[in-house]
């Protein structure tokens, strides 16, 4: 069987998994970009780049921080059916911001794994 995979330029709408939102009637859709592992590789990079001589743990957790938010913006184009109160949230930025911890990790791991993002993408 052939493995086929994403135009790292692509945007595909994920529906994440998250609080049973897949089986919603009008669920969550994440637009974002397929990461593949050289540019994990990248991110990977420019931490430990940014944490090099650093000896504070609360300062790493930051520069860590920074970087997943950074990888995150960069490839989340667009968020729809995320809502904060009666606030429907469509950037990226503030979505990381106010998201559940699980949520976020979901769609970073999507984004760096073929057979999640498949796995998620949203049927038309």
């Amino acid at each position: 069987m052939a493995i086929i995979s994403f135009d790292t330029e692509a945007l595909v709408d994920y529906v994440p998994e998250y609080a049973d939102n897949r089986d919603s009637f009008d669920p969550c859709v994440v637009r974002l970009r397929y990461v593949p592992y050289s540019r994990v590789q990248h991110y990977a990079r420019l931490l430990a780049a940014r944490n090099k001589g650093v000896q504070d743990p609360a300062r790493c957790a930051e520069i860590t921080q920074y970087v997943q938010k950074k990888q995150f913006t960069e490839n989340v184009e667009s968020i729809a059916g995320y809502f904060v109160e009666d606030r429907e949230i469509t950037d990226a930025e503030v979505f990381y911001e106010t998201a559940d911890t699980d949520l976020v990790i979901e769609i970073i791991r999507a984004m760096e794994s073929i057979s999640r993002l498949t796995g998620g993408q949203r049927k038309n």
